[in-house]
């Protein structure tokens, strides 16, 4: 067991320690749960209570019940600092975003006058059209296969053998969420801090570029939030829904990546952690701890702001950096 947790007690810091010595210090009082906890020598340090499982039957009193997802990274020997409200989220349709939720309707219904027309052409053109339709799905499926490898070739699948931690990061968002066939995880040399789902045919891949593992391979909530949103995008860009959506305009797809961040913070089940990450995908994993959550806020309201931010909003596929991070806080006080 990996000996790379820290405390603050009794006046000074201890450490490094396995997950046993923690619990060990806790039942023998030497741990309290107003003292602090943080995982490896970078991490954040937060209050000793909100290590899950860390606790358990001290003083008559165990921790929170924890989530189906908390209580994986439990049997895991991992004390990992979840917010069980966060924890509990299991479903796709919890996590979607209130601008989402304001423009679904209006994006539904243009979508079903779009199928509408199609059966229409479809009709007129006594199916001939299908018969292209056909061929073009044919072709994408005998190249799927030769596009995934084109990616391996380029970088490597993550493994439980290469890449432990985001073997078990993916199985527990797929827990979590109840995804039975978990996407292929691609890692890929990019000098950029982002992460990306794609699909070809039937195969679903997300892809992680090295420079955003980086900083986040050894930070597992992190780490769960980037594949919890980009899940979010297997999920519904291409599922059913994404199928079934093919009028989506760039103010919707905003509000998607909206969606796809409340999934990870789920995934993560720590806003601090969800945040974090948003800040690196914003300036990188170095200058990341110089940002101002209040600056950055009323920076997106002056982005979106006056007749230059509606234009803005019309092609802008990503919102403002302070408006995911105020969306996160509004969907973690919801939850």
């Amino acid at each position: 067991m990996a000996a790379d947790w820290y405390c603050q007690a009794e006046g000074t810091e201890h450490g490094p320690l396995t997950v046993e010595q923690l619990r060990d210090m806790a039942r023998r009082g030497r741990l309290t749960r107003e003292d602090f906890v943080r995982k490896g020598e970078v991490g954040e340090w937060v209050a000793a209570a909100r290590a899950r499982g860390l606790f358990d039957g001290v003083d008559g009193k165990p921790s929170a019940p924890a989530g189906g997802a908390a209580l994986a990274r439990a049997a895991n020997g991992e004390a990992a600092v979840v917010d069980d409200r966060l924890s509990r989220i299991s479903s796709v349709d919890e996590c979607i975003s209130r601008e989402e939720q304001k423009k679904r309707l209006g994006v539904t219904l243009v979508n079903g006058l779009v199928w509408l027309f199609l059966g229409f052409f479809v009709i007129s053109t006594f199916g001939a059209v299908l018969i292209f339709y056909a061929v073009s799905w044919v072709v994408n499926w005998l190249l799927s296969e030769y596009n995934v490898r084109k990616l391996q070739a380029v970088g490597t699948t993550a493994t439980s053998e290469q890449f432990p931690e985001i073997s078990q990061a993916l199985d527990e968002v797929c827990a979590q969420f109840e995804v039975e066939q978990a996407p292929l995880v691609i890692v890929i040399n990019m000098s950029a801090v982002n992460a990306f789902a794609i699909k070809f045919a039937r195969k679903k891949v997300i892809v992680l570029l090295s420079e955003t593992l980086e900083g986040i391979l050894d930070k597992p909530a992190e780490l769960r939030f980037i594949l919890g949103h980009e899940m979010a995008h297997v999920l519904l860009d291409h599922g059913k829904r994404g199928m079934f959506e093919i009028y989506k305009p760039a103010a919707y797809k905003a509000a998607r990546e909206m969606t796809c961040d409340n999934l990870g913070c789920a995934a993560a089940g720590d806003l601090v952690s969800s945040k974090t990450v948003l800040k690196r995908l914003g300036v990188g994993n170095k200058l990341y701890p110089r940002l101002d959550e209040d600056f950055l806020i009323a920076e997106s309201s002056y982005i979106y702001s006056g007749v230059t931010g509606w234009f803005l909003k019309q092609y802008l596929t990503y919102p403002p950096l302070g408006k995911r991070i105020a969306n996160l806080v509004d969907f973690a006080d919801s939850a």
